[in-house]
């Protein structure tokens, strides 16, 4: 078993006036990497303003390892709440 450091929890709230990806809208989700691992959100069907409110949780085994978003390229602007 991995030595377990601790637990990050990440909450994706929402996104907001995304760009249009098919005709009229969007099915945007975006996805966490942490060394091995990967959580992605769940899809919003044909939405330019996705409510997520979904709450991930990543297992830190190295605590020096970047958390990396890797998000729809039309997802332009992130804020991050700390």
């Amino acid at each position: 078993m991995e030595n377990l450091v601790g637990l990050l929890r990440i909450h994706v709230k929402r996104g907001v006036n995304l760009a249009i990806r098919d005709i009229a809208s969007s099915d945007p989700y975006v996805v966490f990497h942490f060394g091995n691992k990967k959580l992605k959100t769940h899809v919003v069907k044909q939405s330019v303003n996705p409510e997520w409110n979904d709450d991930l949780t990543l297992s830190v085994t190295d605590p020096n390892l970047p958390v990396k978003l890797v998000s729809d390229p039309y997802l332009r602007f992130i804020s991050i709440d700390r």
